[in-house]
C-alpha cells in the first residue's frame, strides 16, 4: 500500500455511514419539530457545523443548529437566548455553552462518544444577513458573525479532504483543538498552495504550517475581524499542538515510509485492516475555557 493509498482509505473509512446520516437527519427534524411548535415559523432554523460544511469525520461529530429570530424581533439578544434556553429545558438535558445551548441527551446507537447537540440561538442584523449571538463568557455580550460566510469559506476552500485528515490526526491525538479553529487554520495554510487536491503533500503543508506558526497564532472570523477566534485557544495549548505537529512532521515531511504516516495516524495493521492505537493517558488534553460555537 502507497501513503495515497492509505490516505485515501483513511479518508473513505471517516465518511459518515448512512445510518448515522439518517439519525442526524431525524435528531435535526426531532430539535426543529420541538423549536416550531414552540416558537413558530419566525426563527430560521438550519444545519450549521462540519455538516454543513461537508468537513464531518465518523470518529468525532456532533451536530450544530443556529435558531435565527428576524431583525423586527423586540427581545434583546440575552432576552432571545434565555427564553430558547427555558424551552429546551422543558424537553432536554442541557449543558450552557458560551453562544450556544447544548442538547446532551439526544442520543443514537451508532453516534461517537461525546455526541451532543449545539443550538445556536441569534437575532438577525436588519438590512442583512449577518446575526448577532449573545456571548455568555468573555469581555463582550453580543458577536456579530454570518454562517453562510463560515461554510463558504470552509467548503468552497478546495481544502476538504486535508481538513479532515487534520480533524482525524486531531482527535486521535487528543489535541481538542476547536473545530472552527482548525478548519480556518487549515484554510490559511494553504492559500495559494498547489497542492489541495493532494492529500499528503497539503498535509504536509498544513503540519509545516502548523509548527512554525500556531505557536504564535493569530486568527481571524472570516465573517468579522473584529472576533479573534485564536483565542479560543491558550498560549500554553497553542504551543503544545505546536510541538505535536512538529512531531508529526518530522515523520512524515520528507518520507513516504508508510509506517511513519500510520504512525502519525496512530494506525496499525492488523488482520482485519487498519485499527486505531489509542494514544496514551499522559498524552495532555486542553480544554480551553470561554469557548465560542460556530
Amino acid at each position: 500500500m502507497t501513503v495515497e493509498e492509505f490516505l485515501k482509505n483513511l479518508l473513505e473509512s471517516q465518511n459518515l455511514l448512512p445510518k448515522q446520516e439518517a439519525a442526524l437527519e431525524a435528531n435535526k427534524k426531532e430539535v426543529t419539530d420541538f423549536l416550531r411548535a414552540e416558537f413558530g415559523a419566525a426563527p430560521v432554523i438550519k444545519y450549521a457545523g462540519s455538516h454543513a460544511k461537508g468537513t464531518a469525520i465518523r470518529e468525532s461529530y456532533d451536530l450544530d443548529i443556529v435558531c435565527y429570530f428576524p431583525s423586527t424581533d423586540t427581545r434583546t439578544l440575552k432576552e432571545i437566548r434565555d427564553d430558547v434556553s427555558a424551552h429546551l429545558n422543558k424537553r432536554y438535558l442541557m449543558q450552557d455553552k458560551s453562544s450556544a445551548e447544548r442538547i446532551t441527551n439526544l442520543k443514537n446507537a451508532s453516534a461517537p462518544s461525546g455526541y451532543h447537540i449545539d443550538v445556536v440561538p441569534g437575532k438577525f442584523i436588519e438590512g442583512s444577513k449577518d446575526v448577532f449571538l449573545h456571548v455568555a463568557y468573555g469581555d463582550k455580550e453580543r458577536m456579530q458573525t454570518n454562517l453562510k460566510t463560515h461554510i463558504d469559506q470552509v467548503a468552497n476552500s478546495g481544502c476538504v479532504d486535508v481538513i479532515r485528515l487534520a480533524k482525524l490526526w486531531n482527535c486521535r491525538n487528543n489535541m481538542d483543538i476547536k473545530t472552527f479553529v482548525l478548519e480556518i487554520f487549515v484554510v490559511r495554510a494553504l492559500t495559494g498552495s498547489r497542492n489541495k487536491s493532494n492529500p499528503k503533500a497539503a498535509f504536509r503543508e498544513v503540519l509545516g504550517a502548523m509548527k512554525d506558526q500556531f505557536g504564535m497564532l493569530q486568527l481571524v472570523d472570516p465573517a468579522n475581524k473584529a472576533n479573534i477566534v485564536s483565542q479560543l485557544i491558550s498560549p500554553s495549548h497553542r504551543v503544545m499542538v505546536a510541538k505535536t505537529a512538529e512531531e508529526a512532521w518530522k515523520k512524515v515531511s520528507q518520507s513516504d515510509n508508510l509506517a511513519n504516516w500510520k504512525s502519525v495516524f496512530r494506525e496499525e495493521s492488523s488482520d482485519s485492516g487498519l485499527t486505531f492505537i489509542p494514544p496514551s493517558k499522559s498524552n495532555p488534553i486542553h480544554n480551553p475555557s470561554g469557548q465560542w460555537a460556530w
